[in-house]
């Protein structure tokens, strides 16, 4: 029995992974070990259908998807968003983050499409004659070429999209900037600018004085009247 991809023994360094998603970690995980079949395991090739089906779907996904991470590259982020988000009403996503999980996708499609054809050209199976599964592994071949030249091109770049603005400092409004550029200032004849001091409280008027006064005077006028 020829060796197959599964069959071989590998060591996976998990920070080296394009993609760190816990969903790849632990497919990537089980592609590294070996596969334990029992010997008496009968492969019914009626049920290879579903596999020839799902690798199909998986490749026509893979380069559909292909085409969609492609129109990232015909426009910049600005010219479709002035925040560099898409969505609203609670389906709210930045640019940057959409194309990343697009690229995402595109490796785990690829991923599974590998193993998909990996296991329909296990020989117990029978495909060795089997002219459909030939072609379905070179439609899934040249779906994941197109992808990974196009991520080649078109990567995530930071230039591609604008920043979105921070929720925890606000942007200035504009009527409030231009209120505070419109302040006067008073300037005298001599020209130099004349500082006026701030009153942190406002000065009250009141009759105190003037009823003291009044009062001082009935008492002396009073008291005049009497040594008189």
């Amino acid at each position: 029995m020829r060796e197959r991809l599964t069959d071989k023994k590998a060591t996976v360094n998990y920070d080296d992974l394009k993609v760190t998603t816990p969903v790849l970690k632990t497919a990537a995980a089980a592609g590294a070990g070996r596969r334990e079949i029992p010997e008496d395991f009968k492969y019914n090739a009626k049920k290879l259908k579903h596999l020839k089906a799902i690798l199909h779907n998986v490749s026509v996904a893979l380069g559909t998807l292909t085409s969609a991470f492609g129109e990232f590259s015909k426009f910049k982020g600005p010219d479709v968003s002035p925040d560099g988000r898409l969505g609203g009403a609670g389906y709210i996503l930045n640019l940057k983050d959409i194309k990343q999980t697009m690229q995402s996708s595109i490796h785990s499609l690829s991923d599974i499409a590998d193993c998909l054809a990996d296991e329909m050209t296990n020989p117990r199976w029978d495909t060795e004659d089997d002219k459909e599964v030939k072609k379905l592994i070179k439609e899934k071949d040249d779906a994941k070429e197109d992808a990974e030249e196009k991520i080649e091109e078109e990567g995530i770049d930071p230039k591609d999209v604008a920043d979105a603005p921070s929720e925890e400092e606000p942007e200035e409004k504009p009527e409030e900037q231009a209120k505070e550029e419109e302040k006067p200032e008073e300037v005298p004849e001599g020209g130099m600018v004349k500082e006026v001091p701030s009153i942190k409280e406002p000065v009250q008027i009141t009759n105190e004085r003037s009823a003291s006064s009044s009062l001082d005077q009935a008492v002396r006028q009073s008291l005049m009247n009497f040594i008189s």
